[in-house]
């Protein structure tokens, strides 16, 4: 498709996010983030100079300023909490997703944005190169009860290097053209189809795309300064939970001793926040390969920071992890009591190839691996709840099934 049609495409998209109004003006259809315990805010982005109002079940009320225009953001952030006795919610007569407890069906999938860095671009201009909007929309029409984003939304941190490249005209840096661009309209109709629970990844952090967070996303309040570390949390939704751990500045290789000893606080908090099958969500992979190494085909551990960090703490009270960061789909189950750890990072930033052939038997910090999958391709997960357990189907951007697979306590398995 060419670029102008795309750009054409974009362009209708936001008029379908936006409130009809004066050319200078736009607020953007408000979207719900979950936090601590489940406690639900809507959240939205106006150019104009008042909070808009929002309709619960049958009354108005309005929004508050969650933080105000700035630099290269020129909105107003405004919010408002979505108690739990709230039964339907509005907003300029279209309706907002409300939480639902014990969801049932739940999209998982990470790692988005466009990449531009540097002398790499990805054609942003081409929806088979960069599917994130027909993925999202694709994902909205299964209509689930929950998404949940593994982190990394904004991607495009450097002009685009040559029209050649795909992406000419696409903005660029730490700011609402590019948020908007990489996430706010490709998202919109997945953002307009459940509540979600948004977990923090590395181009999120202090030294990249932290403001923009903090700004709209997290679903905590605002700090005065972006804070590279904060306190895990647990969202409950009836008998369901999730765990989130913010793991933005844990790097990958050769951590300093400073950074794993921040970190060993995060992790033991996040375990004590554990109830019975609540799931981990971090955005880097806890017990996962990235590749494997060399003649031998040593396994390298996907982030040091993390494992270092846990070494010596016990068991691992989760029953399954799951992360993105590595712009695929893996799978790892262990032949010990492990959680399985289930990577979902091909949401359309530029793929990582599959994980190639390694040893017949390796460990990953120290627990030898019973299973391992790994699919290379712009996808999402899709979970059901079946009894105890659940159906878990891998989707490509059009909803084609790319394997199925179940998860079952700490076994989450994908049959051929």
């Amino acid at each position: 498709m060419a670029g102008g049609a795309v750009r054409s495409g974009l362009a209708a998209l936001a008029a379908a996010m936006s409130l009809a109004g004066a050319a200078a003006a736009e607020t953007i259809h408000p979207w719900v983030v979950l936090g601590p315990d489940g406690a639900a805010v809507v959240r939205t982005a106006t150019t104009d100079a008042a909070c808009p109002r929002i309709r619960y079940d049958d009354f108005d009320r309005p929004m508050q300023v969650r933080v105000g225009p700035w630099q290269d953001y020129p909105h107003t952030v405004c919010e408002a909490p979505l108690p739990a006795i709230v039964r339907s919610v509005s907003f300029a007569g279209r309706p907002v997703p409300v939480p639902r407890p014990d969801p049932q069906r739940i999209v998982i999938l990470g790692d988005t944005g466009c990449r531009i860095r540097g002398g790499f671009a990805q054609a942003c201009n081409d929806p088979r190169e960069w599917p994130f909007a027909r993925l999202a929309a694709t994902a909205a029409a299964l209509k689930p009860d929950l998404v949940i984003h593994v982190g990394d939304y904004h991607y495009r941190e450097s002009p685009c290097p040559q029209p050649s490249a795909g992406c000419e005209g696409s903005p660029y840096g730490y700011n609402w053209p590019a948020w908007r661009a990489d996430f706010f309209e490709p998202a919109a109709p997945l953002l307009a189809a459940a509540p979600w629970v948004m977990v923090r990844g590395n181009h999120e952090d202090c030294r990249r795309a932290g403001h923009g967070w903090y700004r709209y996303l997290e679903p905590r309040a605002r700090p005065v300064d972006c804070e590279a570390f904060t306190a895990p949390y647990r969202v409950t939704l009836g008998d369901f939970s999730l765990v989130v751990l913010d793991t933005a500045h844990a790097l990958d290789q050769q951590p300093p001793q400073p950074l794993v000893d921040r970190y060993r606080p995060q992790i033991e908090a996040a375990r004590a926040l554990a109830t019975p099958g609540s799931w981990l969500l971090a955005h880097h992979p806890l017990y996962a390969v990235f590749r494997f190494d060399g003649p031998e085909r040593r396994p390298v551990e996907t982030n040091a920071t993390l494992l270092a960090a846990a070494e010596g703490l016990g068991p691992d009270p989760f029953p399954v992890v799951f992360s993105g960061h590595i712009h695929r789909f893996d799978v790892f189950r262990f032949a010990g009591p492990r959680p399985s750890q289930v990577i979902v990072g091909g949401g359309g930033t530029a793929v990582d190839g599959a994980l190639g052939d390694g040893p017949p038997r390796y460990e990953i910090a120290g627990m030898e691996v019973a299973e391992r999958v790994s699919e290379k391709g712009f996808l999402f997960l899709l979970l059901e709840r079946d009894g105890a357990g659940w159906r878990a189907t891998l989707h490509d951007v059009d909803g084609g099934t790319v394997r199925r697979c179940r998860l079952d306590g700490r076994n989450f398995t994908c049959p051929q």
